[in-house]
């Protein structure tokens, strides 16, 4: 995102602390301090991500500013200062396209904040941009991949779905695209030419999560200074993503619960409720199932997000795609420049029988390392990491000619978590979360790998 802002103000005082205060919040700061001048900024260099101009200048009106910008740069936010305002010059200045308006004097924090809701939706709207322009026309070359039949009925079911109201929810380990099926069934339905917004749930903290979902009114709480609209109503017409719904606290899943079955909201501090139009979808990387028996996730917001449940499998149960997926990668990451990297058929054979424990994310880093690394080579097996080495551990000769080719290789994949995940669990003493850590995996994924496996962390506490 631009986050250069033109000031225009005749104040040579005020525009000074504007400008410290705005390169203080890493933007970059172009002043002006009349209209002649900000019409000849306007014109003669790339357009600004912001423009904050006084409403009286000594040649003129910063509306001209406002009409001038909005001519040569259409989608360039202005914001209108005065120390004169009244409802006609507010009224006239939101006519002709301005998008906020501050009285002076105003606080340090009002202009701070103002700022950066501007740039956070400008980002949202260039993300959105962008989605539309490339992923709607060309999505399956450049979103879902795969040739495997879990891959061709989910994306079977997104176009099924994509043009209904119905909630989905997405579950699935951690890298395996669950954001990418969720802008599927956006920009395959009615509701493309509205926003996507994501969101994800486990990022914030409980008490600001309200706040950016469903808004707040001034004086909601300290540091409240202007009423904020929220997410559902940024979203209005188009899709909400609430990614990691399973970290929603209780709290939040019933007040959810009640958007999900009213189409309505509350702002924080508000009395008003406020009509919605937002399809949601949701997506988790926990088992819900497990947490409703828990009591930590309510049973009646699953089956009200679940009306569409979508299961996506990970890497290692659509082994057949991997071969796809590489090559599309190498494609994005090399964009036809030279030298590229190909792979022998015995590292590609690696690639294979590994088991992603990170999924298509785990495969993409790896080819992006490789691509850096070992540019214009061809990548044999010992440029593969140590861990895709483990299934050239050889059988046993005692099983030799008595397993068939699977039963070996699950033996040899047994023995190498068991002895690969034991010595890092007593390393750490039991610890789940610095164990996973140090492998350089997500802590669900370590779980199932114990669990798979049969691994019990208490058994490896306070050893030592």
């Amino acid at each position: 995102m631009n986050r250069m802002i033109q000031i225009v103000e005749d104040d040579p005082n005020l525009a000074m602390v504007l400008s410290r205060v705005l390169t203080k919040e890493g933007c970059e700061v172009a002043v002006d301090h009349t209209v002649a001048g900000g019409k000849a900024r306007l014109e003669s260099g790339e357009a600004p991500g912001l423009i904050l101009t006084d409403i009286y200048l000594p040649d003129g009106k910063g509306l001209e500013i406002l009409e001038h910008a909005k001519a040569i740069h259409p989608d360039v936010p202005v914001i209108v200062m005065t120390a004169n305002a009244t409802v006609e010059s507010a009224i006239e200045a939101m006519k002709k396209g301005a998008y906020d308006y501050l009285l002076k004097p105003f606080g340090v924090d009002e202009l701070v904040f103002t700022v950066k809701r501007i740039f956070q939706w400008a980002d949202l709207h260039t993300e959105n941009r962008y989605l539309k322009e490339g992923r709607k026309s060309q999505f399956f070359d450049t979103g879902i991949l795969g040739n495997s039949g879990q891959i061709r009925e989910i994306i079977a079911v997104a176009a099924n779905v994509a043009s209904s109201r119905a909630s989905v929810l997405i579950e699935g380990e951690s890298g395996t695209g669950k954001e990418l099926i969720a802008q599927a069934i956006h920009f395959l339905g009615d509701r493309a030419e509205k926003m996507f917004v994501p969101i994800n749930c486990s990022a914030i903290p409980d008490n600001l999560l309200e706040s950016e979902l469903f808004g707040h009114a001034k004086g909601a709480f300290t540091g409240a200074t202007e009423s904020k609209q929220g997410l559902f109503q940024f979203a209005q017409g188009g899709t909400l993503f609430l990614d990691e719904i399973g970290d929603l606290s209780t709290a939040l899943q019933a007040k959810l619960l009640r958007v999900l079955q009213d189409g309505r909201i509350r702002r924080v501090g508000d009395f008003k409720e406020i009509d919605t139009d937002v399809r949601i979808v949701a997506a988790t990387n926990k088992d819900l199932s497990s947490l409703i028996r828990k009591g930590e996730f309510r049973e009646d917001l699953y089956f009200r997000l679940a009306v569409i449940p979508i299961r996506v499998p990970p890497l290692r149960e659509r082994r057949e795609d991997i071969p796809i997926l590489t090559a599309h990668f190498l494609k994005m990451l090399f964009a036809g420049k030279s030298p590229e990297i190909r792979f022998e058929k015995e590292a590609i054979s690696l690639l294979m029988e590994y088991d992603w424990p990170g999924n298509v994310r785990e495969l993409k880093n790896l080819l992006e390392r490789l691509a850096i690394l070992k540019q214009g080579k061809v990548i044999t097996p010992k440029d593969l990491p140590a861990e895709f080495h483990a299934l050239e551990i050889v059988v046993p000769q005692s099983d030799a000619g008595i397993l068939n080719y699977r039963e070996a290789k699950e033996k040899v994949l047994q023995e190498f978590h068991r002895g690969f995940v034991e010595t890092t669990l007593k390393k750490h003493g039991g610890n789940v979360s610095k164990a996973a850590e140090s492998l350089g995996l997500d802590r669900g994924n370590f779980q199932r790998i114990l669990r798979r496996y049969g691994f019990h962390a208490s058994e490896y506490r306070d050893e030592g």
